[in-house]
């Protein structure tokens, strides 16, 4: 069977690291230089999933020599057939090099052998390999015209033309790719919002708006955040501040204007040093087995494994460690009264081809983008209490989910949803607590509930145990 177009997009990018702002249109900037890349996919009628591993891009020279813009031994797992919409072609930043100038004249993309193809309306994958690979890997290389990278040059967009790959019920055969022109990469709302794990450093400004340098192996990228940045801790140590030499996980999607990865959520993964092992997958859930402590996943993105079928299964063990959306520590009970059919998680664990089963060691609850649900949790002093129109601040203490600085006032109001807890989690009236609060100064409470950027709207108080 013929399969149809994929593309790999390599863009100008700034060297921003360490800087305060973006550069200027046009994917280019006076600061420096540089190369980022993204993949697509063109309208692929035959299959609902392709499922490839990307483990290395690199250039090559005018003169000889090459340059690696992207290298990873596991690799970064992509279904290509998911980055298309009714709307057209979706790109997802595949690396960064922003250090790369001079002639280049050719590319070679190194995919790992395994492919995994789901015919349409087919909910198990069909395994194959590319022919004519090597040590488990497929390496396919073009030129182009010589041209050189920096400020003020235009995209250049690796195509893999599946319409020349075959699938001969074992193998894909005719694999090759091409460069070709696509304006439509300088259009960020067509970029898809992923995981991008590295180091941090080079932080400026102050939370919640800040930038920071995301480091993976000797290539860097500058991350912006925004009051609207969600950041948790995988661990229960301390509060979801960034800080140098962090390891972190960043959601979000580069812009091409500002040559910079915008972050809607951030996960501090420090002393979890299992993170970077772990098979890990997000999506929609079905088929919740409550007692079984189990469920179904339909896939959104994974990392580190290739799904053999879609639904994954999911299942749970005593050591399971569950979240909820703002990154509080659920009980297994907890967190299955939350679960409900279409929810959103994120599953990390051991995944087992042979029964599609990923064997959770964590999951959390994700809400949708822009959602009214819980995605936040502060505690600390209380303080401007209104007894009338029930509102207060919080000094943040100990917070998640929320990007602000440690000791910020945080703006809390209430609605007819919130519920009210004393110490020992005994229920109490709106009265009651505020009450409590006004004759209490400074009392210690914990807030769960919607961070939209400057108010915290709760859908739960509690007054802290002493």
């Amino acid at each position: 069977m013929k399969l149809h177009r994929i593309f790999v997009a390599v863009t100008a990018l700034a060297a921003l690291a360490g800087c305060g702002g973006g550069g200027g249109g046009g994917g280019s900037s006076s600061s420096g230089s540089g190369g980022a890349f993204f993949i697509t996919d063109d309208l692929n009628t035959g299959y609902d999933h392709v499922w490839v591993t990307i483990k290395k891009v690199e250039l090559a020279k005018v003169g000889g020599g090459t340059t690696v813009v992207y290298s990873d031994s596991v690799g970064t797992t992509v279904d290509l057939r998911s980055l298309r919409d009714a709307q057209g072609r979706r790109f997802k930043l595949i690396g960064w090099d922003n250090k790369l100038s001079g002639q280049y004249n050719g590319v070679t993309v190194t995919l790992d052998d395994d492919v995994v193809l789901y015919p349409s309306g087919s909910t198990t994958g069909q395994a194959r390999t590319f022919e004519g690979s090597s040590g488990g890997e497929k390496a396919l290389s073009t030129t182009f015209a010589a041209r050189t990278f920096g400020p003020g040059n235009d995209d250049l967009i690796i195509d893999f033309d599946l319409a020349t790959w075959n699938d001969n019920g074992s193998q894909v055969t005719g694999a090759n790719i091409s460069v070709v022109t696509d304006d439509s990469v300088s259009d960020d709302s067509r970029h898809d919002r992923e995981n991008y794990p590295g180091t941090v450093s080079n932080i400026q400004g102050t939370a919640p708006n800040q930038t920071f340098t995301l480091t993976r192996g000797n290539h860097s990228v500058t991350v912006q955040t925004s009051a609207d940045t969600e950041i948790h801790r995988s661990d229960s140590n301390g509060n979801s501040a960034l800080a140098a030499g962090q390891h972190v996980v960043v959601r979000g999607v580069f812009n091409t204007t500002t040559n910079m990865l915008e972050a809607a959520k951030i996960k501090i993964t420090d002393g979890d040093n299992n993170d970077d092992d772990d098979d890990e997958a997000n999506g929609t859930v079905s088929n919740i087995n409550a007692l079984a402590g189990s469920f179904d996943l339909t896939i959104e993105d994974v990392e580190e494994f290739q799904p053999s079928g879609d639904p994954i299964h999911v299942a749970t063990t005593e050591t399971t460690v569950f979240r909820s959306q703002s990154g509080l520590l659920m009980t297994k009970a907890e967190f299955f009264a939350a679960l409900t059919n279409g929810a959103n998680v994120e599953v990390e664990g051991v995944y087992n081809s042979g029964t599609n089963t990923l064997t959770a060691t964590k999951i959390k609850l994700e809400g949708d983008d822009g959602d009214d649900e819980d995605n936040a949790e502060v505690r600390g002093a209380s303080s401007n209490v209104d007894a009338v129109a029930f509102t207060l601040k919080v000094t943040a203490t100990e917070f998640s989910g929320i990007n602000v600085a440690p000791g910020t006032l945080v703006p809390v109001v209430t609605n007819g949803d919130t519920t009210y807890k004393g110490a020992n989690n005994v229920s109490m009236t709106q009265s009651a607590f505020f009450t409590l609060l006004t004759g209490s100064p400074g009392t210690q409470v914990e807030v769960e509930g919607h961070w939209d950027g400057t108010v915290l709207t709760a859908s739960k108080l509690k007054i802290e145990n002493d």
